[in-house]
This record gives structure tokens, sequence and C-alpha cells, in this order.
């Protein structure tokens, strides 16, 4: 029993002992103000590469340079839009996890309503259409067609 205690207490330690891999390898900033700008902003940028992944979360190249540029630039004290405006610029809006409000891309939100309520006012007219037709019908229909 001592044997397997004494091995599973060195397994133990070894994995215990494996480096760490974090995403973000870089020491927090001197100013707590800037490390919480930095944090914020990092988690509201998508990662191109990734998709499905922000900036903070992903472990691909293109996440730890632009982790690194946004430190740079909350270092030398750029504001936050001027930042994110950087960014959108070079990369973007894709690169924003919630895309700013726009005419170009207001139309995505609106235009399912706008289709929806066409196709309710069209519905709505075929079926009053159909309704007069058959109030104003007077033709005769003859049974002859399910004789035999």
């Amino acid at each position: 029993m001592s044997i397997r205690r004494a091995v599973g207490a060195s397994l133990a330690l070894l994995l215990a002992s494996l480096p760490v891999h974090a995403i973000d390898s870089a020491p927090p900033l001197a100013d707590p103000v800037q490390q919480t700008r930095y944090q914020a902003l990092i988690h509201e940028l998508r990662c191109l590469k990734c998709q499905g992944e922000t900036v903070a979360d992903t472990q691909a190249m293109f996440g730890s340079d632009i982790r690194r540029q946004v430190r740079e630039m909350v270092q030398a004290g750029r504001s936050d839009s001027e930042i994110r405006d950087y960014l959108v610029e070079r990369y973007g809006e894709i690169i924003l996890l919630r895309p700013r409000w726009s005419a170009g891309g207001g139309w995505l939100w609106v235009a399912p309503g706008v289709f929806l309520l066409g196709g309710a006012f069209v519905a709505w007219r075929i079926v009053r259409r159909r309704g007069e037709l058959l109030a104003a019908d007077d033709s005769v229909v003859s049974d002859e067609a399910g004789r035999s």
C-alpha cells in the first residue's frame, strides 16, 4: 500500500508541476484602472480566426497580437473609443462582439419585421378577394362529374 501511495503522490506532484499555459501571459498593468480597461476591451473583441471566442479567451496568434496592440494603446493613454475605432478601421465591424448601430447594418434588424408585415398584408388581401369572389359567384354547380 505504501508504494501505491508514493506513486500516487509522485504522480500528483508531477502533474501539479507542469507549466500552466495562461492565455494572456503578460503581467498585469501597473495601473489597476488601465488593467480594468484592458480586460474589458479584450472581452469586447472577437477573434477573427476563431469567430466564436473573444480575444481574451483565444489561444490563436491573432488573439495574442490584438491583446498586445490593445495593451500598448491602453498604456499610451488612448481612450476606449479610440482603440475600438482603430481596430474597426483595421479589421472591420466584425471584430466587435456587439457591432455598433448603423444605417447599413440596421436594415438587417428591421427587414424581417417589414417582410413579415408585407407577407401578412398580402395574405389578408388574397383571403379578402377570395371571399368577395365567392360572394359574387352566382353560377350553378352541376354534379355531373361525380356520377358514373
